[in-house]
């Protein structure tokens, strides 16, 4: 249980990175519950911040009934923590609306009960969802070799592999991926991972997002394989250890991946998350 005090700290902290969000005029974007509404694609402002709560301004919708008090939304946004190193942290709240504003001649405001947790995704390195393949345009997996070297032309797992179906991405977060094998192509490579087995990891991505990456070059560690005993499938579970970045001359210059995370990967599919909400109404 925690204390009052610890209370008082974590409602502090929640109300200082709301402020952040009222002064950078942070874009929100507001889900519905499924049961409550089928509305979409709508966004929010916040307005004021105090003891009771916030007030939003809402975009996207002309109006708000009245039988939507008393109803819980969740909230996405991100703010810029550090204006100097410009590192944006996502976070998501829930909330219920206790009042509702229509205006004739400006967008509709409400004001939520003061949030009881704001969950930083990107900090939890928690955020973590199962891609559509067509939000790549390339993938290729490389088995790592100690020497340092391998053949571009020849991954492990190419493209192709995922197009065809001999591979597929479970799912994917800030810190690492987990991908199946076809027990064929397992057998065609012949792949015998091992934990702690290195793999270099390749994207690009079919939609371009302003400051992020086109590119990403990834070292990722085997954590751990998981074989199906009856389709003789792998599955293996990797975490991302080293960020590349291609330099003009063409090679890769490796660094280190502090605190677990690569913060714009996680940018990005915080993106893909949200637009799942916004656009199909899903978790």
């Amino acid at each position: 249980m925690k204390s009052s005090k610890e209370d008082e700290q974590g409602r502090r902290r929640n109300a200082a990175i709301l402020d952040l969000a009222l002064t950078q005029r942070s874009k929100i974007h507001v889900q519905f519950d499924a049961k409550d509404s089928n509305l979409t694609g709508v966004t929010a402002t916040v307005m004021a911040v105090n003891d009771a709560g916030l007030v939003l301004e809402l975009g996207g919708v002309a109006s708000l009934k009245d039988r939507f008090l008393g109803r819980s939304i969740t909230c996405y946004f991100r703010i810029v923590e550090h204006e100097d190193r410009h590192r944006e942290i996502f976070y998501n709240f829930s909330a219920d609306i206790l009042r509702i504003r229509n205006y004739a001649d400006r967008p509709p405001q409400i004001a939520v009960a003061f949030p009881a947790a704001l969950n930083g995704a990107q900090r939890r390195k928690s955020l973590r969802m199962r891609p559509d393949f067509q939000q790549f345009s390339h993938v290729a997996i490389w088995k790592y070799d100690a020497s340092g070297g391998f053949d571009m032309a020849k991954p492990t797992v190419g493209h192709s592999h995922f197009k065809a179906g001999q591979a597929h991405i479970d799912n994917i977060s800030a810190g690492g991926l987990r991908f199946r094998l076809k027990r064929q192509h397992v057998k065609d490579s012949a792949l015998e991972p091992k934990k702690g087995d290195r793999f270099i990891i390749f994207f690009t991505f079919q939609d371009k997002v302003p400051k992020l990456r086109e590119e990403y070059w990834l070292v990722a560690k085997v954590n751990n394989i998981q074989p199906d005993p009856v389709s003789g499938e792998i599955a293996l579970g990797l975490e991302f250890v080293a960020n590349g970045v291609r330099q003009e001359s063409g090679k890769v210059e490796w660094s280190k991946i502090e605190d677990n995370v690569i913060d714009d990967m996680a940018q990005r599919i915080y993106l893909w998350h949200v637009s799942l909400y916004r656009d199909r109404g899903l978790a």
